[in-house]
This record gives C-alpha cells, structure tokens and sequence, in this order.
C-alpha cells in the first residue's frame, strides 16, 4: 500500500503541473517531507485530507484502494446543465459557476463555496493573481462578472492608448450623453429614431443631441441612414445595444462607489496586469522578514 500510494502521489502531482516543492509549499512542510513520501513512507493523516483536494482525487485512489473515474468532460455537463436550466434562471446559475470557479484559488477551503444569499451590503468577489484577474458583483438588485486571462506581455498592448479610446471616454464624460445611452437602451430592437424625436423624449435640445448621436455613429455605438420620409431626405438613427459599453458602464459604476465589501477576495499576485517598460527597470518592493522566534528583548546598549 505505501508503495502505491507513492507511486500515485508522484503520478497525480505531476498531473498537476506540482514540483515537489510547490507541493510542499500548499502542505506547509519541507520538500524533504514530500521527497519521503514519494519514496516509500506515508505521511501523517492530517495531511491526507489536503492532499486530496490539491490533487483533486480521493484518498481510495491515492492509496490504491479505488480506481480513479473516466475524467468527466466538464464543457459537456455545463453546457446540459445551462440548457436544462429555465431562461430566466440561467444568469444565476452562470454567476454561480463563476463564483464556485474563483472559490477554487482559495486552497484552505477544502470543499466548493456557495453562492451567499440575502446579502445586505453590496458585496463583490474579486481575483488577482499573475495570470488573471476578475471582479463580479454578487447582490440581487444586479450581478455581474468580468475575467481577465492576463497574456505573458500583460494587457499593455490591448489597451494602449489611441484616439478612439480617449475619444469614447470624452464623449461618456457628461450627462447627456449617458441620459441618451440609457433612453436608447431602454428601446426596442432595430428602432429608428429622428434627432426630433429623441430630443423629446430626452428633453435635450437637437442641436445637442444631434452632436451627441455623432459621436456615438464614429465609436459604433449608434449608426445612421437617410430616409426618404418625407419630401426632404432625413437621417434616422439606430442604437447597436452595445454589450461592451454596457459593461463598461455598469463597472464604471462600481469603481466610482469604491468597492468596500468583499464575500470573496483571492489575492495572490506579485505584480500587476500591466507590463510597462519603465516600471521593469524599478526593483520589486523589499519585503518585510518574518518575525524570528527567537528574538529577544532590545537591550538599552542596543
């Protein structure tokens, strides 16, 4: 049985990707300890339940005792599971998903996390570590969740600065404009409307509607046609239901509120997204040593 359960820890860590350091270090034990374990001998029980969930096989597998299970095609079940689910429970069953997903980084927590309930704060999950970061809103009135897979060059290249860019945050930096994006998300699909009538229904005047809906037509967000309505030709204006703007402002909503509250909060990163040539030239931070238990009181001569 030690023999198996040897050959099966060495198996099962490698799967995972584990030196037998990083192994040790989720343990909390020397690499020394894993280097025996893999060798021949066992290791005390406390750690078999941990050594279960790191390597995500039971401990009948590990020992032998069991046959490990046709690994499941995860893709496969969610996608049954979402198209079992009714329509209009589908967005809870996702954020769900998302939730129990970011729980996983969390390796003290043996078992997955549930989803809270009834919560009275407004609270958010949050992950960052070197290779992703996320945040998502968990309250009722409004959920959401965003996930970042963070390239080896960082997201620099993706969100370098451009003209378009700083020409959509210009153009959402003032009150009419967030007041006619909200009027025309709130339409129906393939709705055209005249700079008149949107100027009623916003109360905003059309000559400033109109400079609006000329900026939102150059970013995509609206686009326009001319129709021959009348006996003079008229420019109509469609909305794209913009989904990246949508998230856009519903997360700028959540940076503006500073984001107090945390259910869920992962936090295991050495270095930020971003992959600026000059911050490569400042050294890492210093980090503070951990206290020596053998330290003593500071004498006066000190």
């Amino acid at each position: 049985m030690e023999l198996q359960f040897s050959k099966n820890l060495t198996k099962y860590r490698k799967s995972c990707g584990m030196t037998q350091g990083q192994l040790a270090a989720k343990l909390n034990v020397t690499p020394q300890a894993v280097s025996k374990w893999e060798n021949g001998s066992l290791p005390d029980s406390e750690f078999l339940p941990k050594l279960s969930v790191i390597l995500g096989v039971s401990i009948d597998v590990l020992f032998g005792i069991k046959q490990e299970q046709p690994e499941q095609d995860i893709e496969q079940l969610i996608t049954q599971k979402i198209r079992q689910t009714p329509a209009k429970e589908r967005a809870d069953l996702i954020m769900k998903f998302y939730y129990a997903a970011v729980s996983a980084y969390n390796e003290y927590t043996p078992t997955a996390a549930k989803y809270p309930e009834n919560l009275e704060l407004e609270t958010y999950a949050e992950l960052r570590t070197d290779n992703e970061c996320s945040i998502a809103r968990l309250n009722d009135d409004l959920k959401y969740c965003c996930f970042v897979k963070i390239p080896e060059n960082g997201v620099d290249s993706y969100t370098e600065v451009c003209d378009n860019m700083i020409y959509l945050f210009q153009t959402l930096a003032n009150k009419d404009t967030i007041n006619i994006v909200h009027y025309l998300g709130s339409c129906y699909r393939n709705r055209m409307q005249s700079l008149e009538y949107i100027s009623k229904q916003v109360d905003i005047p059309v000559k400033r509607v109109k400079r609006i809906m000329d900026n939102l037509d150059r970013l995509g967000i609206v686009w326009r046609v001319s129709a021959d309505i009348t006996d003079t030709p008229t420019i109509i204006y469609g909305y794209s239901h913009n989904t990246p703007l949508t998230c856009l402002l519903v997360i700028a909503k959540s940076i503006s509120r500073y984001i107090r509250t945390h259910d869920l909060f992962i936090d295991a990163y050495s270095r930020g997204p971003f992959r600026s040539k000059s911050a490569e030239k400042s050294a890492p931070v210093p980090q503070a040593d951990l206290w020596d238990n053998n330290n003593s009181i500071i004498s006066e001569e000190e």
